[in-house]
């Protein structure tokens, strides 16, 4: 009939302010043991006693918000604990307006990327100290110079080996020739 209320096996999550009921139902005179797992992994064993004929349950303070998961090695539950709207997603429109009071107080800007008539993106320029940040076409990058290479310099690490391989070299050949 496809009707949770009314399926003879059912492991479910209840959710009540900050309180988290584990209910089993069964056909069963007893079920076994719930390993209960929080939202940051941390788990524990839950033993459920009997409520009603065929329910057994546990409460326990859900002291973590977010997704909980109950299994009994066959069924699984899972419930959310914690506000049905997070702030999060309060506001999940795509503004400039939330980021441009601050980028425009240290003299930068934001742009869209795609404005509706195509994508367009600004060249980065590295800027090193300015007032502003930003042009028609262009951001920049302020230059902070932590790490500035001034030179590069060539050192020939087998320059000295080889010219001693090649005077070993001559010298054994000219005492080979000489009979030494």
């Amino acid at each position: 009939m496809k009707e949770p209320d009314l399926e003879e096996e059912a492991l479910r999550l209840l959710v009540r302010g900050r309180d988290l009921t584990v209910q089993r139902q069964s056909m069963g005179d007893s079920v076994g043991e719930v390993m209960l797992t929080s939202p940051s992994g941390k788990t524990r064993t839950l033993t459920l006693s009997p409520a009603e004929p065929g329910v057994w349950r546990s409460t326990i303070e859900a002291n973590e918000l977010g997704l909980w998961h109950a299994t009994d090695g066959t069924l699984n539950a899972l419930a959310n604990v914690g506000p049905a709207n997070p702030r999060e997603f309060t506001e999940v429109t795509s503004t400039p307006n939330v980021m441009a009071p601050l980028a425009s107080a240290t003299g930068g800007d934001v742009v869209r990327i795609e404005d509706g008539s195509g994508v367009h993106v600004p060249r980065l320029i590295g800027v090193r100290s300015s007032e502003t940040y930003k042009g028609d076409d262009w951001l920049g990058l302020r230059m902070r110079e932590s790490s500035v290479v001034r030179g590069i310099g060539v050192l020939p690490v087998f320059g000295g080996l080889l010219g001693l391989l090649l005077l070993v070299g001559s010298l054994t050949a000219t005492w080979m020739r000489e009979g030494r």
